[in-house]
Formats: C-alpha cells, sequence, structure tokens
C-alpha cells in the first residue's frame, strides 16, 4: 500500500512525528512519499503515484491549507482515505466533523496509525481504534502512552531529505524523550496531560543507547556539524541517564548540540555538565519580563532572579543563550511588552525570539481568551504562524502595530542594547515595513549561525539557502496572511 504524507512548505525543522510514522509504515511492508505543497501540484503527483492513504500533520493554522487540499483531493480521488494527525486534530477533534477528511488521530499515533494502514489495507471500518476520531465517533477512547520508545524505528529521514535540501542542512533535530510536566498555559502540554490522566507516564526516555546510535546513523549518512536535542526539557537534573549520555556523546559524537531547558532549572553543577558534555548553545522561555504576566497569566512560576542567574551562569561559562518571549499576551500592553524586552537585555541574551501570542484551542489561556470574547474561535483565521499580527481584538490596530515592530526590532535591541531607547520610543510606532522585517532577517542569520547552531555551508549553498530561508520569515511574518489555491 502506498502512503503520501504532505507538508506545507520545508521548514529547517526535521518534522520527526511525520518520519516515525514513515518509518512505521515501511516495517509493515508499505511505501511511502512526500509531497510539498509550495513546490508542487499534489493533485497531479497524486494522480501518478495513486496513493491509498493521504496523511497530514498540522499545527493550528497550517491545518487550514491541508483541509483546502483536501477538498480538492476527495473531489478528484475519492477513493483516497485522508488522515491528520499532530497538535490541531488532537485538541480540536472537532474538525473531523468539520471538513472532508476520513479521520483524525488524537493524541499519540505510535498505535494508532499502524492500525489505521491495516483497517484500511483489509478494507475494514476504522471507527472503534482508539484515538481516532470521524465525523461518526468525534470523541474517540484514548490508549495508554506508548511506554517503549526503543522498540520504536528511527525516523524515516530519507522521506524528508531525498527531495528536499534537508539531507545537506549540516543541522539536524534529534528527540530523546516525549512529555512536559510543566503548566505553562499558552501551551497543549497541560491538556495533553490530562487527555492521558491515569494512562502512563507522560515522561518517558529513549535509552542512550538508542540516542547514540540515531545519531551515529544519520552522521553516517547525511551532512551533519550540529546536533539540536528538541525535548521540551532536556536536562531537569544530572542522573544515571544524563552521565551516561554525557561520556557517550562526547566519545562517540563529538558535536556541538542545543538543547532545551527551564531557567529555574538551571544550576552552575549543570552548566558545568552539559559544557562538558559538549553543549554549545541552550533554549531557556522567558515569556514575559513582566512578574504578573509570567506567573499569573502564564503560570510560569519563576522569578525575575532565576531567569538572570540561569541566564548569567549560561554567559559566565561560555554558553550561548536563545530565548523565547511572548508579545500581545491577554492582560498585557506595550509596557509589559517593553519588560520583556529590557529583561532580555538584562539577561544578556545572545539571541530571542519575540513572537507574539495566538490562541490554540484547548490550551488554558486559548479558552480564557474565547471566554473573555477576546477571540471568535476561528481557527482558520490564525496565522500559520505565531510571529504574524495578534489575532485577539483587544487590542486597537496600532497596538498591533506597534506589536508585529517590536516583535522584529526586539532582536536588534538585545544584540546592541544603544538602539533600545530608539527603538522603544520611536521605531515601533512607526507603520510596519520591510526595512524593519530585514533587518531582523538579516540579524537572525548571523546570529543563528555565529552564536546558536555553529556550521558552515559552501557560498552557492549558502546564499540557495539565505534565499529560501528569506522568502519562509517573509512568509512567516506576513501581515494578512493570503489564502492559497491549489
Amino acid at each position: 500500500m502506498k502512503i503520501l504524507f504532505v507538508v506545507k512548505t520545508v521548514d529547517f525543522i526535521d518534522p520527526l512525528g511525520m518520519m516515525g510514522l514513515s518509518a512505521q509504515a515501511k516495517q509493515l511492508g508499505h511505501q511511502t512519499d512526500l509531497a510539498v505543497i509550495d513546490r508542487e501540484d499534489v493533485l497531479a503527483k497524486i494522480g501518478r503515484w495513486k496513493p491509498q492513504v493521504v496523511a497530514y500533520s498540522a499545527s493550528t493554522g497550517e491545518h487550514k491549507y491541508y483541509l483546502q487540499l483536501n477538498e480538492a483531493i476527495k473531489k478528484r480521488f475519492p477513493e483516497i482515505v485522508t488522515t491528520m494527525g499532530g497538535p490541531h486534530p488532537t485538541f480540536y477533534p472537532e474538525v473531523a466533523r468539520d471538513s472532508s477528511l476520513d479521520v483524525v488521530c488524537v493524541g499519540e499515533g505510535d498505535e494508532a496509525f499502524p492500525e489505521l494502514l491495516g483497517a484500511v489495507e483489509q478494507g475494514k471500518p476504522f471507527e472503534g481504534i482508539p484515538n481516532l476520531a470521524t465525523k461518526n465517533l468525534p470523541k474517540p477512547e484514548i490508549r495508554h502512552l506508548f511506554e517503549d520508545l526503543d522498540s520504536l524505528p528511527f525516523p524515516d529521514r530519507e522521506l524528508y531529505y531525498r527531495g528536499t535540501e534537508m539531507a545537506g542542512f549540516p543541522l539536524k533535530s534529534f528527540m530523546t524523550s516525549r512529555g512536559c510536566p510543566y503548566p505553562c498555559t499558552y501551551c497543549f502540554n497541560h491538556a495533553f496531560r490530562q487527555m492521558y490522566k491515569g494512562k502512563g507516564h507522560v515522561i518517558r526516555r529513549h535509552s542512550v543507547d538508542w540516542v547514540i546510535s540515531e545519531i551515529k546513523e544519520v552522521k553516517k549518512r547525511y551532512a551533519l556539524e550540529c546536533v539540536k536535542f528538541y525535548d521540551d526539557i532536556f536536562v531537569y537534573h544530572i542522573d544515571p541517564w544524563m552521565e551516561e549520555f554525557a561520556e557517550r556523546y562526547r566519545r562517540e559524537i563529538n558535536l556541538p548540540f542545543h538543547c532545551l531547558t527551564r531557567a529555574d532549572l538551571v544550576t552552575e553543577d549543570i552548566v558545568k555538565f552539559l559544557k562538558g558534555a559538549g553543549c554549545h548553545s541552550v533554549s531557556m522561555s522567558i515569556e514575559s519580563g513582566n512578574d504578573k504576566i509570567r506567573n499569573d497569566v502564564l503560570k510560569r512560576k519563576m522569578t525575575q532572579e532565576q531567569i538572570l542567574s540561569a541566564f548569567h551562569l549560561f554567559h559566565k561559562h561560555g554558553i550561548p543563550t536563545f530565548s523565547n518571549n511572548i508579545l500581545g499576551l491577554p492582560g498585557a500592553g506595550i509596557a509589559e511588552d517593553v519588560e520583556t524586552l529590557d529583561l532580555n537585555i538584562k539577561c544578556k541574551v545572545s539571541f530571542a525570539e519575540f513572537p507574539i501570542f495566538h490562541p490554540y484551542p484547548r490550551t488554558e489561556l486559548g479558552d480564557y481568551c474565547i471566554e473573555q470574547g477576546i477571540f471568535d474561535q476561528h481557527y482558520e483565521h490564525l496565522h500559520l504562524s505565531y510571529q504574524s499580527i495578534s489575532p485577539l481584538s483587544s487590542f486597537t490596530p496600532e497596538q498591533k502595530n506597534m506589536q508585529i515592530n517590536l516583535s522584529e526590532l526586539g532582536l536588534i535591541a538585545v544584540w546592541f542594547p544603544s538602539l533600545r531607547n530608539l527603538i522603544v520610543n520611536h521605531l515601533i510606532k512607526l507603520p510596519h515595513n520591510q526595512l524593519f522585517f530585514l533587518a531582523y532577517f538579516f540579524a537572525k542569520a548571523f546570529l543563528v549561525n555565529r552564536k546558536i547552531y555553529p556550521f558552515k555551508v559552501k557560498l552557492s549553498s549558502g546564499l540557495k539557502l539565505l534565499s529560501k530561508s528569506l522568502n519562509l520569515e517573509r512568509f512567516k511574518h506576513m501581515v494578512g496572511e493570503p489564502v492559497e489555491h491549489h
């Protein structure tokens, strides 16, 4: 049987979930391929290749492109089974009822997807398979969390790499674990934990041997100069797993790596330990510089002192830092957004992103926005990227303009703090323009490569990469996103 996976665009982040499902499908003897909406005529490819299943993985905002394409697929190829997994159907399973999709996966698909393929292959109904929602069964039974991560095959990177520039891109992403125990209100994780309450351990980890073996396999087959560990939290504390990982990674891989952690977990011992293991840079979320917004609204539960201490410790030991922040939060104004910028400057952050809040389904903060009447629950109106204009009705057009400007010029202010007053007092009040976007883009391109992900590319490859990155970033920051037809 043939399964065609479809993505909107080629970002420079490995779609590990989709790659994992492709690997499982291949284990079962199926064929898989990839179609990229932005780069090819997907309907023509379907006509040539004749898949039995078309599969999408969608976040909220991204989902609308797949639903639009799916309408065309079902009209021309009604016999094809179309399915969607990922965050959007997991937390908004109503999409099965409201669209032309045949079935959606709610939660993890490690067992549900192979069972769906089996049902399609045998011509059996898939209603009743745990984790699968349909028009007739919008609230499926949720099975236990998949615990034995090491029993899974390595992600099928060839699916994504053979037709894109990602095979030669020197940065590759890996996951050593699943799950996050924290209650941040803007994130899916608290809703995910509630969904799986009493159904297993939310935090699960591969063995060190599995992780090292996967990196070795990728290193042998593809370009690899820097490793990005995409775990929600890579290090909580120094435990036996981390000790084994650090020793083997340094000895057997010996490449710089990037990872994510939380500021309130950081100690000097952890910083020294990560540096010794080969850590080149880290991501930590500040989110808001305002204590009330950060702790009461976002439930981050950490002090400014903890944040400053963590960033300064990494700075002290020569490890660059990448901070994540959120502008345009409910209950916050431009003054609170500027507080966030100022805390980043105090933290001596190496690179900072300032995206704008988007209310995602089933998140605590998303539900709050609906209850307060400041978001109309029309998820199809959300931009694919949270780096675009605020969808909240509580902000005026002037405030939204300043948010967009600060989201782009904030990076410049963090890099050159002497420009902070000019940016905050004058520039963000000007109409949004391409000059601000280009300043952001080239600052990001320079800092990400020099500070966060150290790798080298040839001049010709670098120019192509820069051009594709420019188009991708322009789309992410687009104000008034166009609707596309395929």
